[in-house]
């Protein structure tokens, strides 16, 4: 289980990596007025795909005996985020003529319930150990 454990913990910079990378190509493109291409789909494919494997790694460490009652708050604000990231790209990506800001406000909401989510297990974002210990 700890490795399982480990690849969880990690995977989560890969993601703010990637969700911060997001916002800031979305925001230049809303910004510049850019249209959503090639890039766009693979970033937010990417977010949301890493997201999804995420949500998989938790589930599996939940199922494997890794439980505390803290982890109800982690696990609704998860999978929130994961639904609302791939809402927001599935959506975007079939309009007429996709956009920037769909996405990039999918990827902010998710970012948020991704930060609520971890401070519901008193962790921090960037940390492996509770908050104030």
């Amino acid at each position: 289980m700890t490795p399982l454990f480990h690849a969880h913990s990690g995977l989560r910079f890969l993601i703010l990596l990637l969700g911060v990378v997001n916002v800031v190509v979305l925001g230049a493109g809303l910004f510049t007025k850019k249209p959503f291409g090639k890039v766009h789909r693979i970033l937010g494919a990417s977010f949301a795909g890493s997201l999804h494997l995420q949500v998989l790694l938790g589930l599996a460490l939940v199922a494997m005996g890794r439980w505390y009652p803290a982890l109800i708050g982690h696990l609704a604000m998860m999978l929130l985020a994961a639904v609302v990231a791939q809402a927001a790209m599935t959506v975007n990506r079939r309009k007429a003529t996709p956009g920037m800001q769909l996405p990039l406000i999918g990827v902010v909401v998710a970012l948020l319930c991704i930060f609520g989510g971890v401070m519901a297990i008193g962790r921090g974002l960037l940390t492996m150990t509770p908050m104030g210990g």
